[in-house]
């Protein structure tokens, strides 16, 4: 299941939708897996501009079958694009 797209596996779709919501970074404790990407590991795409644990409001949504891509405003004010896992949603 995404963070936006509520049931998406039962209708999966691609491309892109103008959306708004709100997200949540995942913090280390919720996805350790995550790690590598916000602690410069070598041979991990770094990943800068995001805060862990901070809600962030969504501008689009680009849905590749069962996964999606969310577009949001980042600390820096630029849009930035991570993948539905590096979030949790907002209630």
């Amino acid at each position: 299941m995404s963070v936006i797209t509520e049931n998406i596996d039962s209708c999966p779709y691609t491309g892109t939708r103008m959306v708004k919501g709100r997200v949540r970074a995942r913090t280390s404790e919720e996805a350790p897996h995550l790690d590598n990407f916000f602690n410069g590991t070598p041979n991990w795409d770094l990943v800068t501009g995001v805060t862990r644990g901070k809600v962030y409001e969504v501008i689009k949504v680009e849905g590749f079958g069962d996964c999606e891509d969310i577009t949001f405003i980042d600390d820096n004010g630029e849009e930035q694009t991570l993948a539905d896992y590096f979030f949790t949603e907002v209630k």
